[in-house]
């Protein structure tokens, strides 16, 4: 008589999909999304697939390779919410509270993730050109006139305001009883009209 086979360890657990890149990708989306980079271990990724951690460099390279894919991911849904948040607003000056609200919405819905939109992608071709897609976006929603070294001072400037409010927001930065979403508001009415108050 046969011996049963018992799971080993590398091999998908009976009824488990096929191990593929996408599979092991979509799994270190949902743990980076619960532990963050810092605690981010291919140990964990493996062991959340039910195989030994040499299998996983049958499809991904290292964790860095994973950390650029998740890098791609962020951007393009960062994308995708900020082009809907000014899709239906016809005019630029209104479209700015509804761009930075989903801007601050991203940073709070994966607080794990959000480190990664803010790097620079000029230096990788495929990340760079999700990056322009933002840019475009921030474009399509400021008022900034045409492209020259001077939007890139504004939109530099932008950017400093916004994650700064974000960032000290994410570290308990504000703790006096004066509330922060109205904190929040008045700096999109600054950013709204060009007047700091």
């Amino acid at each position: 008589m046969a011996k049963k086979i018992k799971n080993k360890t590398g091999r998908p657990k009976k009824g488990q999909s096929q191990i593929t890149r996408n599979v092991i990708l979509d799994s270190a989306w949902e743990i980076l999304q619960t532990v963050g980079f810092d605690d981010f271990r291919l140990s964990t990724l493996a062991e959340s697939l039910g195989i030994r951690t040499p299998s996983l460099y049958n499809h991904v390279k290292d964790t860095e390779d994973i950390f650029r894919e998740m890098r791609k991911k962020a951007l393009q849904l960062l994308g995708e919410r900020l082009k809907e948040s000014i899709q239906s607003v016809s005019t630029k000056q209104k479209r700015i509270s509804p761009f930075l609200k989903s801007y601050r919405g991203f940073a709070k819905d994966f607080p794990n993730l959000y480190p990664l939109v803010i790097v620079s992608t000029e230096t990788d071709e495929e990340l760079k050109r999700l990056g322009d897609q933002i840019l475009q976006i921030c474009l399509d929603a400021f008022p900034l006139g045409e492209w020259n070294e001077e939007t890139v001072h504004r939109i530099r400037i932008i950017r400093s305001i916004v994650h700064g409010f974000i960032d000290l927001e994410r570290a308990g930065g504000f703790g006096r009883k004066e509330s922060v979403e109205e904190s929040f508001t008045k700096l999109t009415e600054s950013l709204e009209t060009g007047k700091l108050w």
